[in-house]
């Protein structure tokens, strides 16, 4: 490996900041900072609270928890509310905005998801898991045998409902995600919303007397993909219905008081955008505000540095227009919508990505990422922009690798966006070994954004190669729908023509030593790449699917893949076993690693064993490694010390069978813990 270039073990020196809000009037902004603790093996994470004019001080909130997060700033901007890691679950806990002690306002044995306050600071809103349905689960009555107060595994689990389990979080247990209120100087939490459903999201009224949620509290909501908007009375814990029909999330409600704001999809075709609607308050016909905007409203673009933060919807403070961020072919930029419907630009970025943001007086903060950055925020104000952090300095001592963008032609006409990453010490009079990377959704994009593995492969000698082929987001509509029901079809074909035409184009990829990795769908077009060509000398499957048969009903997003995938296989798998990788499991010759998270409840990790057993057993070369208590979140969220593993691993395998010994000698060097 070049001096200088990027390792596996450098997970450790990253600072990743998230979750950026302005207090109310525009004067400070808070924003948490992350970091893998390499002793703890755990990630840590502090609350930082700054000025917005440059070169402003900034200070860390500090509590006792091993990970602060998620600030909200109180109307008065005198305080901030704090998700805080205790044990294995967040409590919510309140700071004055100037630091102090950290006053815990919460103590939900299954920890509080996210809070917001009233609008007239007196009280806060959250959303916590409890028990919703007493009878789906029988609890081990012993206390905790640990000192972290986690419930012992239950007895038994009773199912009937297709909502069972979620991925990063596990199986409910007949535990619901539901509505608290609780006083923002102490008291008991009061419960407003109850039952065997969840809310998946909630906003305040401007008067405070009520607060909107999206979820659904009717009989076999599993088997709906439709969401319904209710309005919560805080006093009398009345409930009505606003708005139904839609797949709804992100509630927000208008400052005037007569909107709420969310998003959805028109109708519910497979990869059909988000986009903004509005709905009366007191009732009525939902109206969409961005049909003629052919973007995704909260698009985002793929990194390997943190989850997604999720979708964000805010109102302008005179309530006459809706920030959202939205992808375009690469990047993510920040909009606005107004109530007839016209879209601007509010932060336009080349090259760049926003991933999260918040707007106040006039002023806007965002946290954006590029190629060659995890992340920092940055401030605008309608005249000028400037960067507010700089969270990773030590990167400029390293090797870090800038894109080439290149543009290709699909059979069909379309036009397919893609980068590489080149090596240091390029030559391009030389030939040089390829990986070609292909990612998850598959409505997901790549772009301008920082990958840690990619620069890892790139430090170690390699071009990284990765396309948007159709079925990604960022191009419209038509194109993001382009791979529905036709996994391994023309997308596949966009990512061999996609590299052929590179490798015309340039002259220097060694055909002899070519990769091909992806996770998630892109573990599942590796899984079909390798079955349908020899071309590649090694490849690495991450939280794959080999089996759309077997995985059709067992997944946590069962309704999303009857409408992505296709139809169930009873009475006839035809259209999903033809699609199925494992099909085509006696034409696998490629050597092949398997990455699996044990826990992952997205990709079950019996896709794995299904196409581990059958190469096996063919005698082909075949690596099964398994994380134990991880999810399908693992490059992104998992336990510090297996997120390197698995970087370890996935350089070590194309090392070995793409640059021989001098590859796994690298690896050795790699291995070296810090």
């Amino acid at each position: 490996m070049s001096p200088g270039s990027l390792t596996p073990e450098d997970l450790y020196l990253f600072r990743w900041v998230d979750h950026v809000r302005l207090s109310p009037n525009g004067a400070q902004v808070a924003y948490q900072v992350t970091w893998a603790d390499a002793d703890a093996r755990q990630n840590h994470g502090r609350v930082v609270v700054a000025g917005t004019e440059p070169g402003s001080p900034a200070r860390e909130l500090r509590s006792d928890g091993r990970r602060d997060h998620s600030p909200e700033w109180s109307p008065d901007g005198m305080r901030i509310a704090v998700l805080s890691q205790l044990g294995t679950h967040d409590q919510l806990f309140a700071v004055g905005a100037d630091g102090g002690d950290f006053v815990k306002l919460t103590s939900i044995p299954d920890g509080v998801l996210a809070a917001r306050w009233s609008p007239d600071g007196r009280r806060l809103a959250f959303a916590a898991r409890v028990v919703g349905d007493p009878d789906a689960v029988v609890d081990d009555p012993r206390p905790p045998d640990s000192g972290d107060q986690s419930r012992r595994p239950p007895i038994a689990r009773i199912v009937r409902s297709l909502s069972y389990k979620r991925d990063g979080v596990g199986y409910l247990d007949g535990r619901h995600t539901h509505l608290f209120v609780v006083e923002a100087d102490g008291g008991e939490p009061r419960q407003l919303t109850e039952g065997a459903w969840s809310i998946s999201g909630f906003t305040w009224s401007p008067d405070g007397r009520s607060i909107a949620v999206v979820g659904d509290a009717e009989r076999d909501a599993d088997l709906r993909r439709t969401t319904r908007l209710y309005v919560t009375d805080v006093a009398g814990v009345s409930r009505r219905l606003v708005a139904e029909g839609l797949e709804m999330t992100t509630p927000a409600w208008s400052p005037r008081g007569d909107l709420i704001a969310f998003l959805a999809p028109i109708g519910e075709e497979a990869g059909a955008h988000e986009r903004v609607w509005v709905a009366p308050a007191a009732g009525g016909e939902p109206r969409c505000l961005t049909e003629g905007f052919d973007r995704s409203a909260g698009g985002s673009v793929m990194t390997d540095m943190r989850a997604s933060p999720g979708a964000r919807l805010e109102w302008s403070d005179a309530g006459d227009r809706l920030y959202f961020q939205a992808g375009r072919q690469g990047v993510a930029e920040l909009y606005t919508v107004d109530l007839e419907g016209g879209v601007a630009v509010e932060l336009a970025r080349e090259r760049q990505s926003v991933y999260d943001f918040d707007a106040r007086s006039g002023r806007i903060a965002a946290c954006v990422t590029d190629p060659t950055s995890p992340g920092e925020v940055i401030l605008a104000d309608g005249r000028r922009q400037w960067r507010l952090t700089d969270a990773n300095p030590w990167l400029c001592d390293r090797f870090v690798a800038a894109p080439e963008r290149h543009v290709f032609d699909a059979s069909d006409g379309l036009e397919i966006e893609g980068w590489v990453l080149k090596p240091p010490g390029f030559d391009p009079a030389r030939k040089h070994p390829l990986v070609m990377q292909i990612h998850g959704g598959p409505h997901g994009q790549y772009g301008w954004t920082f990958f840690h593995e990619f620069q890892v492969l790139a430090g170690m000698g390699f071009l990284v190669f990765y396309t948007n082929p159709r079925g990604s987001d960022g191009y419209g509509e038509s194109f993001k729908r382009g791979c529905v029901r036709d996994w391994g079809g023309r997308d596949y074909e966009d990512l061999m023509t996609s590299l052929d035409q590179f490798i015309e184009r340039t002259g220097f990829v060694d055909e002899s030593r070519m990769g091909v990795a992806g996770g998630s769908y892109g573990g599942f077009m590796t899984n079909w790449v390798v079955g349908h060509t020899h071309r590649f000398a090694a490849a690495v499957a991450m939280r794959s699917i080999s089996n759309l048969v077997s995985e059709f009903a067992q997944h946590d997003i069962v309704l999303w893949g009857e409408l992505e995938i296709g139809p169930p296989p009873w009475p006839d798998p035809d259209e999903l076993w033809r699609r199925s990788p494992i099909r085509y499991v006696r034409d696998i010759r490629t050597p092949l690693l398997l990455v699996h998270g044990e826990a992952d409840l997205r990709c079950a990790v019996s896709q794995a064993e299904e196409l581990f057993g059958a190469l096996r057993l063919l005698g082909r070369e075949v690596e099964f490694v398994r994380f134990p208590g991880e999810s399908h979140e693992l490059s992104r969220n998992g336990r510090p010390d297996r997120r390197v593993e698995r970087l370890r691993r996935i350089a070590g395998w194309f090392g070995k069978y793409l640059l021989g010994e001098a590859g796994q000698t690298q690896q050795e060097t790699a291995a070296v813990a810090p």
